[in-house]
């Protein structure tokens, strides 16, 4: 389990993170995307600053897009403002995280239920098949960034079919905050092998077209989540 334990350090980023982070980055989205997947597989640890200093050398753009980076991360949560210090990575709230699971209920409830009323069972068929046995032989094999993978899949093709870009905005904004420990999750004990069944239940309903009883099922998939966490928080911090 110890490797659900998080060092806190602040301090600002390392050499190696900023040697492998070093490209041509022409738009705020590239380094935003980079930065939130290193901030959420925690190679950027919460508490290690972010300068614009060092995003303008090491993503070769200009102040002013560094700037807009920063903003951007702090809004999103995932970033903070500290006198004297300047920006520096978020550390996860566990009161905040239960928050989250009472929204991300509500709001995937509403993107699932939209789903299903606007797409064809044909258009999960790939998906019905990737959480068959891709989805069982990366769990018995313990590859746990496939999981996340075909997870992440699923969440995006859903929030797609569901076609309103202003639920699609508000899960976006609290699925950043959240990343690093919707990750832990799937490691927690016994909850992979339970979310391969919740899963395929709301993927099966999707495939009937059955607005209602996916949205049940999705409420129990986020549920559970929730459940695992409040049973091993202290792997999640």
């Amino acid at each position: 389990m110890a490797n659900f334990q998080a060092t806190i350090h602040s301090r600002p980023l390392s050499p190696e993170f900023m040697t492998q982070a070093r490209r041509p980055a022409s738009t705020i989205q590239a380094v935003l995307t980079n930065l939130r997947e290193k901030i959420s597989l925690q190679s950027i640890l919460p508490g290690a600053r972010l300068t614009e200093e060092e995003l303008v050398d090491n993503y070769s753009i200009p102040r002013a897009m560094a700037r807009e980076v920063l903003a951007v991360l702090e809004d999103r949560g995932i970033v903070r403002r500290i006198p004297n210090k300047g920006a520096v990575v978020a550390h996860v709230d566990m009161q905040w995280v239960y928050h989250y699971y009472d929204a991300r209920e509500a709001l995937d409830g509403m993107m699932v239920r939209l789903a299903a009323r606007q797409t064809r069972p044909e258009d999960w068929a790939d998906l019905v098949e990737q959480f068959g046995e891709p989805f069982q032989k990366a769990l018995e094999t313990g590859d746990v960034d496939r999981l996340i993978s075909l997870i992440e899949t699923f969440r995006n093709r859903l929030q797609t079919a569901a076609n309103n870009p202003v639920l699609s905005d508000l899960a976006e904004r609290i699925h950043e905050r959240i990343r690093v420990v919707r990750q832990r999750v799937a490691l927690l004990p016994g909850r992979a092998e339970t979310m391969v069944a919740d899963y395929r239940a709301v993927l099966a309903a999707l495939a009937r077209s059955d607005a209602e009883e996916a949205e049940q099922l999705m409420g129990i998939l986020n549920r559970n989540n929730r459940a695992a966490i409040q049973k091993y928080e202290r792997y999640v911090v």
